[in-house]
């Protein structure tokens, strides 16, 4: 019996240094979760032998008494943990990716075995159950290809800077690249005529092709009476740019569409009081 204690106490000692050595080599990579569970197991085996070595005519009882108890009392954690092993393994969200879930949009910061942990446009962090995420629908703003994209704005092709466009995102999609898709809809007064549109934007569109690396572009999806509703795509190959500037991206857009609009309504009454507060 002395010996078998000995030996757990070696055990634990030796996992304790193991997982803190892996944490600091593997940290936050699967294998570092998986070869963490495979040491706990091996060592639950060892401390149930310790048990049978000193009651074995009570060791089956106290086994069955703490399986039991441990299925009840771990049941939420084991699903939690089920839950991401399954979103690590399937790969359907990676830490970097822009994604909307639980009603929470946000990049994606870190997926653990417990947790999916989020961080919004405010820069606020929001921890997610595994279970939650993986049990939920997931809309990704990051992903990779935009064979979509395209095929949606031929539909209702409005930009020809778009097309300049296009060798640069065949090339992203050649190289299976990961990129960001920001998507806004817009109704403004039927004041702009479709046509002008393109010309008007050109500039702003022109300015962003700069900072995302690929240029925005819009699709018309329908008019009414006295106003029109516009889609804006923003795409860049860096989830941080979309969130830093889709804010600042749609206030120049909407004032150069309707810059007599924004100043009727705005506290600010001229042009260069929008540039001195940052409005645009």
């Amino acid at each position: 019996m002395v010996n078998t204690l000995i030996i757990n106490i070696i055990v634990y000692v030796g996992r304790t240094l193991l997982i803190r050595f892996l944490r600091f080599i593997l940290k936050g990579k699967i294998l570092y979760f998986l070869l963490t569970f495979i040491i706990n197991i091996i060592w639950i085996g060892f401390i149930f032998t310790l048990i049978f070595v000193i009651t074995p005519d009570f060791g089956i009882v106290i086994v069955s008494f703490l399986i039991v108890a441990i299925s009840l009392t771990f049941k939420d954690r084991i699903n939690n943990i089920a839950s991401g092993i399954m979103l690590l393994l399937s790969n359907t969200i990676e830490v970097g990716d822009l994604i909307e879930t639980n009603g929470i949009e946000g990049i994606v910061t870190e997926i653990t075995l417990n947790y999916t942990k989020l961080q919004n446009f405010m820069g606020l962090e929001t921890y997610l159950p595994n279970t939650n995420v993986y049990n939920s629908s997931i809309k990704k703003f990051t992903n990779r290809g935009l064979q979509s994209s395209i095929k949606e704005h031929n539909n209702g092709m409005e930009d020809k800077g778009f097309l300049k466009n296009l060798k640069k995102l065949k090339s992203i999609i050649s190289k299976d690249e990961k990129f960001t898709r920001y998507l806004m809809v817009v109704e403004i007064p039927f004041i702009v005529k479709p046509i002008e549109i393109t010309n008007r934007l050109d500039i702003v569109f022109d300015k962003y092709d700069k900072i995302l690396g690929i240029r925005p572009y819009y699709y018309v999806n329908e008019t009414l009476k006295d106003r029109v509703s516009i889609s804006f795509q923003i795409l860049s190959k860096n989830t941080g740019l979309i969130v830093a500037y889709k804010n600042k991206f749609m206030k120049e857009v909407l004032y150069h569409l309707i810059p007599e609009e924004i100043l009727l309504d705005s506290e600010y009454k001229t042009i260069e009081d929008l540039k001195k507060n940052g409005i645009i």
